[in-house]
């Protein structure tokens, strides 16, 4: 399945995303929480995952935020908003 039949298929059954300043602002508390606890070296308090886990979620997390940010300030990205 391509991109594009996925984000039509998921607009279609109504799967919508908040990608809007609730959102982002309710992720950003979950990842500020994650690292207050590993600041304290209590992760084991906000996550049941072994830390090989996380960290393998948390590098996934990053990838596809950097990946995401490169298609935005591409030209195809800049399209998308023209």
């Amino acid at each position: 399945m391509t991109t594009q039949a996925m984000l039509e298929l998921m607009v279609r059954h109504q799967m919508v995303f908040d990608f809007g300043e609730d959102g982002f602002g309710d992720l950003c508390m979950k990842l500020d929480l994650l690292h207050d606890a590993a600041s304290l070296g209590r992760v084991e308090m906000v996550s049941d995952l072994p830390l090989e886990a996380l960290r393998g979620w948390l590098r996934e997390i990053i990838f596809i935020a950097r990946e995401t940010l490169v298609e935005l300030e591409s030209t195809r990205g800049d399209a998308i908003w023209n």
